[in-house]
């Protein structure tokens, strides 16, 4: 056979030349280069611009390498394009090797959706530019499409691995990190081959039942366009309001390196707004196994964020966005939309299609969002054993069934609430989206028939709404309608599947017709049988009911005018719907217009359909704001701090009481807290952290004497206030404690001025009592007793930082005033001459002594030369007092007694110094008591 001959059998069979598909699929993957060489130099730029400094230098530095051992910075620049395609094609960038019987691993999974994008639309846009000059059949478009795909695919993952990024480890070895497997095969793979058919088959002509599901690959695009219109807005919001704070704060914009890493991060950008303003929630999990497990002790588990966590005005900016874009995304859906009328599977397809769309668009979200990364160690000895490590982040599970749960809302108020709104609304507004339309079917022309549905029951003109039985096609060469209405009501040309047989129409009826879409007819006007004609969907006469234009529907005109629907004109001219065709054959638009009353009505009913939208999203957003403001967690945390800046003791007992004895909450009063100086001065709270929907932890900055403290506090949900609203209770708080040391004998303190009964402290410890307090300055004294002493303060301070709380006490006390100091000597004086009236050489309990023998019994006499002067010092029960440095002077006089029983008693004389010591105490009556000790000085 010739090649002519070959070409000419594999062309009946739609089998073509694979060259050109080839070709776009090297386009694809050279557009894909580019724009990952794009987002590199883009992430060079965005380094720069931090202050990092040469990327390729710090990275070397890092490991303690030089440009010798590792190659150049250009060249690893150069080689990273081709792994950030293959990652752009869910590759993972992995390293894996063994140094010294230690193996080990680590991947980053992370998918550059710009380069992914780029890809998937050149071979999409490619697919159909070829299939409009190859018009190749299924059998061609998927052979060339799988074929195109295994190429690139291979090309991907040989290039990727040819050219991966070599470091040097021991004994000339070197380690390979690259993107290259068979994720990243499959991957390309899945990705060109679908896109490039997909491209193909948009150029082929629908099926017959395309008109029953057109509704579907409308809802993917209304998914899409949904996504990029909440992406768009929230990024320009959050650029706005985070570029102005930042030049307030003297700051670089931060949204200028988000920008410039787009082509790496979009898909997560795009991602993470839609998700969130859905109220899904962002999660991180890291997790670890091994030694790891323990080093990493309290940072395994998963963390979840919501819009809520942001601050509030953020969170109420992307509530009001949310239902802006769903509203928006009810209109476009609305807006020129048409399908089959009562046609089972079309109903079916029309209120599932967006539902499916947008979950399925919800699971394209979790792929877009993911990024994790892992690290795995093995044979490390006994210690380290096997060891792996993983973190990843991404959107919540749930996220699809959020999504489903946007596309019912969207499906429900383009048909209840979107027409209401649609005519007081531009068309320019709503045109630019465009659904997918069917192209004509091969030798098709738009001929010079237009569809028409016939009245269900011929109504008189002007009944309203015409509703359809059936769908309708043909048409008969002559141009006219064959109407015939069966027993039951429907025109005898449509089969039992409510396709129209080819048959003829009498041009009577096109006046009581409406025309819809044009039905692709052969040259000689024979039309396409089995095409169906669809209508707008209507929503005045309920979800499921089918309108033409109200008002004019039976307006018969002479030779071929409707007065709703569109007529044939002689010329070939197809009417649209609401046109009125000329006694020419000419179409002129006739525009319905609604009655005064109709037009009333259904400014009416928009006005309390939108006020009841309005009331209740205010209810929402209003029940939302008090949550998270006057009802939240860190609400109650200010209140508690408030108390405590303002000396509120019993208020912050109330709001978080201390878990201690009541004894040990006796300085917790408003008297005592309020007269204290240094209280905090100011506090601010900075981050609140939910852990589930039970607790919640909150940081705040406490300010106190200049010094800057940060302090976390749990809060706990314990039920609901004011029916609706959540209900927060702190949970057990830290408070100081001082140690109030308390003289022997004493009844009462004073505490900052405030009486303190010792008998309401807990002198359980016995020589101190231990009490909680609030941070402050707090002064403890003894009340006055008398003028023979004066009581002396301690001073306590008691800091709002945890980390200050050791050895704090208060050890309040007496000293003896001047007149104390006197009554002290004149007391001891007063002792000394008590003793001086003894005749005993030795008197017991005095501090003086006679070395005399054979004294003659009651002879002896004491004389103080001079007093000694005493000094008194503080001990820890009292006062003691000796005179060490000054002694006394006594005279011992005495007779003593003959060598013999004749001999007469002589008078002797003994002369002493001596030192006095013992104990001073002032008792509750303010009386002072002077004792000697045993011994003396």
């Amino acid at each position: 056979m010739t090649p002519e001959e070959i070409t000419r059998k594999l062309g009946e069979v739609g089998l073509v030349n694979p060259l050109q598909s080839l070709a776009v699929g090297a386009i694809a993957y050279a557009g894909a280069f580019l724009m990952a060489i794009v987002a590199v130099v883009l992430s060079v730029v965005a380094i720069v611009v931090n202050g990092l400094g040469n990327p390729v230098d710090s990275a070397l530095e890092s490991v303690d390498m030089d440009q010798a051992e590792a190659g150049s910075g250009v060249a690893s620049l150069l080689r990273l394009p081709f792994q950030l395609v293959a990652m752009a094609t869910f590759g993972s960038f992995d390293v894996d090797g063994t140094i010294e019987g230690v193996s080990f691993g680590a991947g980053l999974r992370i998918l550059p959706f710009g380069i992914t994008l780029v890809m998937v639309l050149l071979a999409f846009y490619g697919g159909r530019f070829v299939q409009k000059r190859q018009r190749a059949g299924l059998l061609g478009i998927w052979t060339t499409s799988v074929l195109t795909g295994f190429g690139v695919a291979l090309f991907t993952v040989l290039s990727a691995f040819i050219l991966a990024e070599r470091v040097p480890a021991e004994a000339g070895a070197s380690i390979s990190l690259h993107a290259a497997g068979f994720d990243t095969f499959f991957g390309a793979f899945a990705l060109i081959t679908l896109s490039l058919a997909l491209g193909r088959l948009t150029v082929r002509a629908r099926r017959s039942w395309w008109p029953l599901v057109a509704d579907l690959p409308a809802a993917f695009k209304l998914a899409v366009s949904h996504a990029l219109i909440v992406t768009v807005l929230g990024l320009c919001g959050v650029t706005i309001v985070s570029t102005i704070q930042a030049l307030i704060d003297g700051e670089t914009p931060p949204m200028i390196y988000v920008l410039l890493l787009l082509p790496l991060i979009g898909g997560h950008v795009l991602s993470f707004v839609t998700g969130l303003d859905m109220l899904s929630a962002a999660t991180a999990n890291i997790d670890g196994a091994g030694a790891l497990s323990y080093l990493m002790d309290g940072m395994n588990g998963t963390e979840r964020a919501t819009m809520f966590s942001l601050p509030w005005y953020t969170w109420l900016g992307g509530l009001l966005l949310g239902g802006l874009a769903l509203l928006l995304a009810s209109l476009l859906w609305q807006h020129q939309r048409r399908i089959v009328p009562h046609h089972v599977v079309s109903l079916g397809v029309s209120w599932i299609a967006l539902p499916a769309a947008y979950f399925l668009g919800g699971l394209v979200l979790l792929v877009l969002s993911q990024a994790s990364v892992a690290a795995r160690l093995s044979g490390g000895g006994f210690f380290f054993g096997d060891m792996r490590i993983g973190a990843s982040v991404g959107l919540a599970a749930w996220t699809p069934l959020l999504a489903m749960m946007a596309g019912v809302i969207v499906e429900l108020l383009s048909r209840f609430v979107a027409p209401f709104l649609t005519p007081f609304l531009p068309s320019a507004a709503l045109s630019w989206f465009r659904r997918p339309l069917a192209p004509a079917a091969a030798g098709v022309t738009s001929g010079a028939v237009g569809a028409a549905g016939a009245s269900s029951a011929a109504g008189p003109a002007g009944s309203g709404p015409l509703t359809y039985s059936a769908p309708l096609a043909g048409a008969a060469p002559d141009g006219g309608f064959s109407l015939a209405p069966s027993a039951q009501g429907i025109p005898t040309d449509i089969n039992a599947d409510g396709v129209v047989e080819a048959g003829t129409v009498s041009a009577q009826h096109a006046g009581q017709a409406q025309a819809h879409e044009a039905v692709p007819t052969s040259a000689d006007g024979t039309a396409a049988a089995g095409r169906y004609a669809t209508m707008p969907i209507g929503a005045t006469a309920g979800a499921l009911s089918f309108a033409g234009a109200a008002g004019a529907a039976g307006a018969a005109g002479a030779a071929g005018a409707g007065g709703a629907g569109g007529a044939a004109g002689a010329d070939g001219s197809t009417a649209e719907p609401g046109a009125a065709g000329n006694s020419t054959g000419k179409i002129t638009a006739a525009a319905a217009s609604l009655s005064p009353r109709t037009r009333k009505l259904v400014l009416a009913g928009a006005v309390v359909v939108g006020a009841g939208i309005v009331l209740v999203i205010g209810l929402i957003v209003t029940f939302v704001v008090l949550s998270n403001t006057v009802f939240s967690p860190e609400k109650r945390v200010e209140a508690y701090l408030g108390a405590v800046q303002a000396g509120d003791a019993e208020q912050a007992l109330e709001i978080a009481a201390p878990n201690v004895p009541t004894a040990q909450q006796a300085l917790l009063t408003n008297d005592i807290a309020g007269a204290a100086e240094n209280r905090i001065s100011d506090f601010e709270i900075v981050g609140s952290e939910e852990s589930g929907s039970k607790s919640a932890t909150v940081t705040a900055k406490v300010t106190q004497d200049g010094v800057t403290t940060t302090r976390t506090y749990r809060v706990d949900r314990s039920g609901r206030t004011a029916v609706v609203f959540p209900d927060w209770t702190m949970a057990e708080t830290e408070y100081a404690t001082l140690a109030l040391m308390i003289p022997d004998g004493a009844a009462t303190l004073l505490v900052n001025g405030q009486e303190v009964a010792v008998s309401d402290l807990d002198t359980s410890e016995g020589y101190y009592a231990p009490a909680a307090v609030l941070p402050g300055q707090y002064t403890v004294t003894l009340p006055e007793s008398s003028e023979l002493v004066a009581a002396v303060e301690s001073v306590a301070y008691v800091s709002a930082d945890p980390d200050d709380w050791y050895e704090l006490y208060a050890a309040p006390g007496y000293s003896l005033s001047e007149s104390g100091m006197e009554e002290v000597q004149t007391q001891v004086d007063a002792l000394l001459d008590e003793c001086a009236t003894s005749t005993e050489e030795s008197p017991d309990g005095c501090p003086f002594r006679a070395y005399a023998y054979g004294v003659v019994e009651d002879s002896g006499s004491w004389t103080i030369d001079s007093y000694p002067t005493v000094e008194v010092e503080e001990g820890e029960e009292g006062w003691y007092f000796g005179s060490s440095s000054s002694a006394g002077a006594a005279t011992y006089s005495y007779q003593k007694e003959g060598w013999g029983s004749d001999d007469e008693p002589t008078d002797e004389t003994d002369e002493s110094s001596f030192s006095v010591s013992g104990t001073v105490t002032v008792g509750e009556d303010g009386t002072m008591a002077v004792e000697f000790d045993d011994g003396w000085w």
